[in-house]
């Protein structure tokens, strides 16, 4: 299986590659949160992905965000627009998976891989903007419920942590695209991601919460 892509290829073009035309059916898409199962032409959902917006109202970006709101997969959507898509990966971590989504996946399995990423989206000459923190929770049968060691090496610190050590969007941007290398910079880039981990425990908290609660 192929690794996570975190520049320009898209979740859904590895699963589209897997299974087939995939389309995106939306649970909930609010000022706050959006909820979707990604599926294939069976119906089978392949990921169940939540997004929390950042905030942003760029004209542009409303524009594309009423497309996803209407059901467009956000990389697509974004890629339709003439964006270019990186992802700024914060955590990979295993969940237990309830009834509901064991389900939906068609799956025995009680446990599976998920992912916690900012999705970026830039244009030629314009600012990287973040869409939103986007966790994605994978079918077992697309990716095991096993953390490997590219999925470690992906991992980040949140963009706000980031800013706080004099790293802008626009340098997250560049080295996301030239391999995820920040061996220039070991101790800030440790001290930043340790102070990460509050912000990405909060976000589990509330991943937990919608997930048990739907």
């Amino acid at each position: 299986m192929e690794h996570f892509p975190i520049v320009n290829r898209l979740h859904s073009d590895v699963l589209e590659d897997t299974y087939g035309p995939i389309s995106a059916k939306v649970l909930r898409h609010d000022k706050e949160i959006r909820e979707s199962h990604l599926i294939d032409s069976s119906g089978t959902s392949r990921t169940y992905a939540i997004t929390f917006f950042s905030k942003w109202d760029e004209k542009r970006i409303i524009d594309i965000n009423e497309q996803i709101k209407n059901g467009a997969p956000i990389g697509k959507a974004f890629r339709k627009f003439g964006y270019h898509i990186r992802k700024n990966v914060i955590a990979v971590y295993i969940v237990a998976l309830p009834s509901w989504l064991r389900k939906d996946f068609k799956v025995k399995g009680k446990y599976a891989k998920a992912r916690l990423s900012e999705f970026y989206a830039c244009k030629e000459n314009e600012a990287p903007v973040i869409y939103g923190t986007v966790v994605e929770i994978y079918s077992p049968d697309f990716r095991p419920s096993k953390i490997n060691e590219t999925d470690r090496l992906q991992v980040n610190p949140v963009t706000r942590e980031f800013e706080k050590i004099g790293v802008s969007k626009k340098e997250i941007w560049k080295r996301i695209g030239r391999n995820n290398d920040w061996t220039d910079i070991p101790q800030t880039y440790s001290s930043a991601k340790k102070a990460s981990r509050d912000d990405i425990f909060r976000f589990k908290k509330r991943i937990e919460k919608i997930i048990k609660e739907r």
